[in-house]
């Protein structure tokens, strides 16, 4: 059997043993590739004839949302069109394909066209993120709004009030022994600590509440995030959100600058929102009518860009630098006043 690990050249003047054949040594590097062809084509042609191994081509609610972040996110970093690309295709899929608009209700499963299965917290929570990452990294407001119609979903539907928890289970779901939750970190995030943080970063564009649904629940699991934040990571990471207060960059621009793009992929920020606008407050009307929102929340509030330049603002808990049209400027203030 030829090892490929050996270098092409060294075969020369080697017999071989090609697909139980026994072949003449062969005079040149060109042979031996062609041979090794030659194999090739007739080791597919018998793996051919056997029964193919089954593959779960499922396409999951949840899952498609962790990619969707992760492909937004990277494209923005890198400056990727390409990866931003996949992530408006499969958002975009995902939206026509599971997302009932009438009923304002997600499906967690197609496959060959067949849709079926209640999505779950996670499927919600995954894919809000997914949206909301995509709107930061776009500047469009479309993902935003598919983001709140979720987000609205989680609020209203996967929180108990009496428990002050979320569940993995909607409330007019199939009545069980016992709701489960996911509160640790396994293979995915957990499902209640991506919602908490996708509503804390969602409640600064929409006059419904959502903050609070996110804060009841951190509070209600305060014990176990404070006896093991390890195991409970994401969870963590929204109760320190929820309890500093999240940076915030408004950017009113109609376009991100290339060097504040690279400034804010080079810059550790954790926790940050980059809140992107039109910069005109004629062009936020369409986004809030878009909304549905009789009026700007307070993170677009009155921060239009100025001088016909792109302008950004930076606050925490609602101490805020002056407009800058100088990214590194804003940053600057940030770190020495916040």
């Amino acid at each position: 059997m030829l090892n490929e690990t050996v270098p092409v050249a060294e075969l020369v003047g080697t017999e071989m043993d090609v697909a139980g054949e026994t072949v003449d040594a062969p005079d040149s590097e060109a042979e031996i590739r062609e041979l090794l062809a030659d194999a090739r084509e007739r080791l597919f042609d018998a793996r051919e004839g056997r029964p193919r191994p089954p593959r779960d081509e499922k396409v999951l609610a949840g899952w498609n949302g962790l990619l969707i972040e992760t492909f937004a996110r990277a494209g923005f970093v890198f400056g990727d069109d390409a990866r931003i690309g996949r992530a408006e295709s499969a958002l975009a899929f995902v939206r026509e394909q599971l997302w009932d608009a009438e009923e304002g209700r997600l499906a967690r499963r197609f496959k060959d066209g067949d849709v079926g299965v209640d999505a779950a917290l996670e499927d919600y929570a995954f894919l809000g993120r997914g949206a909301f990452e995509l709107y930061q990294a776009t500047g469009t407001v479309e993902p935003l709004a598919f983001a709140l119609d979720l987000a609205g979903v989680i609020a209203d539907s996967f929180y108990d009030e009496t428990d002050g928890t979320l569940y993995l289970s909607a409330n007019d779901g199939e009545e069980l022994v016992a709701r489960p939750q996911e509160l640790t970190d396994q293979s995915t995030p957990s499902s209640v600590g991506a919602a908490a943080s996708l509503l804390l970063d969602l409640d600064h564009f929409t006059d419904t509440d959502l903050g609070a649904v996110a804060r009841e629940t951190l509070a209600t699991h305060r014990g176990r995030i404070e006896a093991s934040p390890v195991e409970h990571g994401t969870l963590a990471m929204a109760a320190d959100a929820a309890r500093r207060g999240s940076l915030e960059l408004t950017v009113a621009a109609d376009e991100l600058p290339a060097d504040w793009r690279e400034t804010l992929a080079d810059r550790h920020l954790p926790g940050a929102v980059l809140a992107r606008r039109p910069p005109t407050e004629s062009g936020l009307e369409e986004w809030l009518d878009e909304l549905g929102l009789a009026e700007a929340p307070p993170i677009w509030a009155g921060r239009e860009a100025r001088d016909g330049e792109p302008t950004v603002y930076a606050c925490r808990s609602r101490t805020c630098s002056p407009p800058e049209t100088d990214l590194e400027a804003a940053l600057d203030w940030v770190e020495k006043n916040l």
